[in-house]
This record gives C-alpha cells, structure tokens and sequence, in this order.
C-alpha cells in the first residue's frame, strides 16, 4: 500500500484526490489524505485552497460508497460491528443527521467515521443532506490542514499530530454549538410566532 500512495501523489492533485476517494471509501492508506494534503499545500502555497477542496470533493465521493453500501446492504455489513456501538451511532444519526455527520468528519480518531456513513445509508438519510454534510465538514478539516501546512511548513504535521484530538475536539464542539444556536432560533422564533 505505501507503493500505491506514493505513486499516487506523484500524480499531484489527480492522486490526492484519488487518494482521499479510496481512504473514504475503506481503503485504507498508509498516512492517509492528512499527509499528503499537507505535503501539497507546503509545496504549493497558492493551490491550498484548491488541493482542500480536491481532497473534500474526493472524500465525499469515497464516503457516498459507504453510504450506498449502507443503503443497499447495511444490515449485513452492520452485523459485524459491535451492537453497543451500532446502536449508538445509529441513534446519534436518527436525532440529527447532519450534526452527526459533520462531528464524524471532524472529530479526532477513534471516533468510527465509516461507520457513520454506513448508518447513513442504513437509517435512510437523504444523500444531498448527506453529501452536503460530508463535504462541508471534510472542507472545514481540509481547509485547516491545508493553512497549517502553509503557515507551519514541515512543522504542521508534528503540529496536528500533537493537537489533533484537541483540533478535532473544538472543531466537532463548534459545529455541535452552531447547530445548537440555529435550533435555539427556530424555537424561539416559533414560540413568537
């Protein structure tokens, strides 16, 4: 695997894209979209913005399988996880989908992403509510790693990887917040009204 993800970004942005499409997908890859998304970005400081949204648009393809597995077969894949955690997740995309979506996206490891889109597919979630949570989150991490690695240089990946639980914390905490204030509003606005 290692030799197929350096050939891969050896292609550039057609590889990380590739790269982020079979990491979501559950190829997993040796290093991951992270590495390479940061490696672009440092050597190509006025394409970061792009190479995130490369890496986000791949991403949320990769996790589009995942969910039609879900949709499709879910119950069968579903069968291998442990009930506890099936369970769980499945309730937390039931309650909000989008705010699920957008935490699995964000949150630091050993949150189970991929499990998140299985359950997706399974409980029926609307795939552009799907996808558009997907990518808007994966643009938020991207988008982050990519100003990392051009405000840090070589010292971004040590960077993130000391502090990602903490990033990922914030970020996930931050959206979780917004939602929050955003479902605060409607309430009020429809006790007003």
């Amino acid at each position: 695997m290692d030799g197929l993800r350096d050939t891969l970004l050896a292609l550039g942005l057609p590889g990380l894209f590739l790269i982020a499409l079979l990491d979501s997908a559950g190829v997993p890859l040796p290093g991951g979209v992270d590495i390479v998304l940061m490696l672009l970005a440092w050597q190509q400081p006025s394409r970061a913005f792009l190479i995130a949204l490369v890496a986000a648009v791949g991403s949320t393809l990769g996790c589009l399988v995942l969910y039609r597995v879900g949709l499709k077969g879910g119950e069968v894949a579903m069968r291998r996880l442990d009930p506890s955690k099936r369970e769980w997740v499945t309730a937390k995309v039931r309650e909000n989908d989008v705010l699920a979506m957008l935490v699995a996206v964000l949150a630091p490891p050993p949150l189970p992403t991929k499990v998140f889109m299985l359950v997706a597919g399974c409980v029926r979630m609307p795939w552009p509510r799907f996808a558009l949570a997907v990518f808007g989150g994966r643009l938020v991490r991207y988008g982050g790693e990519a100003y990392l690695a051009v405000r840090l240089g070589d010292q971004a990946l040590a960077t993130l990887q000391s502090h990602y639980p903490t990033i990922g914390g914030v970020l996930a905490l931050a959206v979780i917040a917004y939602v929050g204030f955003r479902w605060l509003r409607k309430r009020r606005a429809a006790d007003a009204g």
